[in-house]
C-alpha cells in the first residue's frame, strides 16, 4: 500500500499538467548541500548549482568545475521508484564573468496504465459484476523529464564611502540570469518550453563596516524564476503556464576560529506554493568536514560533506512524510 501511495505521489504532479505542477520536476531541488540546508540557499549560492537558486551566485565561483548529483526518488537507494540526475560544468572566464551549462532529469519508469471504470456509478459496478474493474494494469508507460541549463554570472564589486571616520566598506553585487529550455516526455504525449530565471545579490563586508576582523558577510539576495512566466506546450495542442515565482533570502557567514571554521545561517521565501518558507545552518571546516542541517516547509533535513585536493563529495538526507529522500552531489574542480 505504501509503494502504490508514493506511486500516486509521484504521478500527481506528473499528470496535473497545469499551474503550479507545470514542469513540477524542477522543483525538487537541486545539490546536496543546499538541500541539506533545507533549500535555503538563495543567498548563499556560491557552488555549482547556483545556477539552480540564485543564478548570480556563480559570479562568486573562482575556478572551472565539474559537478553531479545522483537522487532517488521514493523507494529504496538500489530500486527507487524514480531517479533524479543532474550533471553540469561552470566555467569561470577573464575579468569577473562565469558562465555553465547544466542538465537535470527526472525519470520515473513502469507507471501503471488502467482502463476507464465501466458503468455510471458504483450502484451499477455492485449489482454488474461484468463491470468491475479486473485491478490489473493494462500496459505501462514511462515518464522522462529533461531540462538544459545555460547561465551567465556576473560580479560586480566596490567600496563604499560612508563619510565616517571608518574605512571604505567591500560591497558586492553579483547578477545573473539562467536561459533553460525543458522537455517531457510521458506515453505518448510530448511537450517542450522556455523559461528565464534572472537573480541579484547585495553581499556586504562587516568586517568593513564595523572595523571588526571577527565578523563575516551579510547577504541579501533576489531571484525571479520563469520570469514573465514559462510555457509548456503538448503535442496534443494544450498549453502548461508556469506562473512566475520570486524567491527572497538572506544568510550571514560567521568566521569562528575556536571551531576553525566558520557558520553560515540562512533563510528563504518563496511566493509560490503557499508562500514555502526554508531556514538553513551550516558549518564548514578550514579543513576537510562540512555539517548541515535544515528545515524545509517543516520537514528536517541534514547533510555532511567532505572536501579534499580538488574533490568534493556531499549527502543530504530529507524527511518525508511518504519515504524519505536520499541525495549524492559530487564535484571536481579543474
Amino acid at each position: 500500500m505504501k509503494k502504490k501511495i508514493v506511486i500516486v505521489a509521484l504521478l500527481l504532479p506528473i499528470l496535473a499538467r497545469a499551474g503550479d505542477y507545470g514542469a513540477s520536476f524542477l522543483s525538487i531541488g537541486l545539490g546536496a548541500r543546499p538541500l541539506a540546508m533545507g533549500g535555503a540557499f538563495v543567498a548563499v549560492a556560491d557552488g555549482g548549482s547556483a545556477f539552480y537558486w540564485n543564478p548570480a551566485g556563480l559570479a562568486l565561483v573562482r575556478r572551472a568545475g565539474l559537478q553531479g548529483m545522483y537522487g532517488p526518488q521514493f523507494g529504496s537507494i538500489s530500486e527507487p521508484l524514480g531517479q533524479f540526475h543532474h550533471l553540469g560544468l561552470t566555467l569561470p572566464l577573464k575579468g569577473q564573468a562565469v558562465i555553465a551549462v547544466n542538465w537535470i532529469r527526472l525519470a520515473v519508469d513502469e507507471i501503471p496504465v488502467y482502463s476507464e471504470l465501466q458503468g455510471d456509478s458504483y450502484w451499477d459496478r455492485f449489482h454488474d459484476p461484468s463491470l468491475r474493474p479486473t485491478g490489473l494494469p493494462e500496459g505501462y508507460i514511462s515518464d522522462v523529464e529533461d531540462a538544459l541549463f545555460f547561465s551567465f554570472g556576473l560580479q560586480n564589486q566596490t567600496r563604499i564611502d560612508l563619510g565616517w571616520d571608518l574605512q571604505k566598506v567591500r560591497v558586492e553585487f553579483p547578477l545573473g540570469f539562467s536561459l533553460k529550455w525543458f522537455r517531457q516526455v510521458l506515453g505518448e504525449g510530448e511537450a517542450t518550453g522556455l523559461g528565464l530565471d534572472v537573480g541579484g545579490m547585495c553581499r556586504i563586508y562587516l568586517n568593513d563596516f564595523l572595523q571588526n576582523e571577527h565578523f563575516g558577510i551579510f547577504s541579501l539576495a533576489l531571484t525571479l524564476r520563469d520570469v514573465a512566466g514559462s510555457t509548456l506546450g503538448w503535442n496534443t495542442s494544450h498549453e502548461d503556464v508556469i506562473p512566475a515565482n520570486l524567491v527572497w533570502g538572506v544568510s550571514y557567514r560567521q568566521p569562528v576560529k575556536a571551531l576553525k571554521g566558520a557558520v553560515t545561517l540562512a533563510h528563504d521565501r518563496e511566493k509560490r506554493y503557499h508562500g514555502r518558507s526554508r531556514w538553513g545552518l551550516e558549518y564548514s571546516g578550514y579543513n576537510l568536514l562540512a555539517l548541515r542541517l535544515g528545515l524545509d516547509a517543516g520537514r528536517i533535513c541534514a547533510g555532511a560533506g567532505l572536501h579534499f585536493w580538488r574533490l568534493s563529495v556531499d549527502y543530504a538526507f530529507i524527511s518525508h512524510e511518504l519515504d524519505n529522500l536520499h541525495r549524492l552531489s559530487c564535484g571536481v574542480r579543474l
